[in-house]
């Protein structure tokens, strides 16, 4: 047999067993096996993997729904109580805010029951803001005229509902304000003069004659 022709077929059958090599190595990369002669991949570590982590999701959308789920139940029973005991906590917080309201006389309590009756929101409550202001500047007015002094036993007339018709000590007098103590308060007053009246005798403060 001719050389050359023999180093020819062995080169052939070189290049197709290479060929066939390689086809097999990518074979096995596209099924993921090692083509270095260790085990495959266990294919069904990877299915347990993949179950494992379809199951951690499951049990995380299972639980935001248990959570929502109880948030409506916490909701629909906070709406419940609110029907049992007939009205709803915010109703009965403005009830309580009106019941320390200072009380009006006969007068006040008429107009006051025409405005409300006859004019509109808007209405009342620019009425309001215009009864505030006229109040704050009569009271400023008013205690320009008067004078305190630290130690004097005064009744609350005006400014904060929360101190009206309450008793105190003046701790500190000022040109047209005062801070008033009241017992059981912890948080002293801040008055004008013109909300507060002596105890004693209106002849203690001065611009008074006598």
């Amino acid at each position: 047999m001719d050389t050359n022709n023999t180093q020819t077929l062995d080169t052939k059958f070189s290049a197709i067993d290479k060929a066939l090599v390689a086809a097999k190595a990518r074979k096995a990369a596209k099924e993921g096996l090692q083509t270095d002669g260790a085990p495959p991949v266990d294919r069904e570590v990877r299915v347990k993997q993949t179950d494992e982590e379809k199951a951690r999701k499951v049990a995380e959308r299972a639980a935001r729904q248990a959570e929502m789920k109880a948030q409506r139940e916490a909701r629909k029973a906070a709406k419940a109580s609110e029907k049992t005991n007939g009205k709803p906590a915010h109703m009965k917080k403005i009830e309580r805010a009106a019941g320390k309201l200072p009380e009006l006389t006969e007068p006040a309590q008429l107009l006051f029951n025409e405005a409300t009756t006859n004019f509109s929101a808007g209405q009342l409550t620019a009425l309001a803001l215009h009864l505030q202001h006229f109040n704050r500047v009569k009271a400023t007015e008013r205690a320009l005229g008067q004078k305190f002094e630290v130690g004097q036993q005064v009744r609350i007339i005006g400014g904060d509902p929360k101190f009206f018709g309450q008793v105190g000590t003046i701790t500190k007098a000022q040109r047209i304000r005062c801070y008033v103590a009241v017992p059981g308060i912890k948080r002293e007053a801040y008055c004008f003069t013109s909300d507060v009246e002596l105890i004693a005798s209106s002849s203690q403060a001065t611009g008074t004659d006598g």
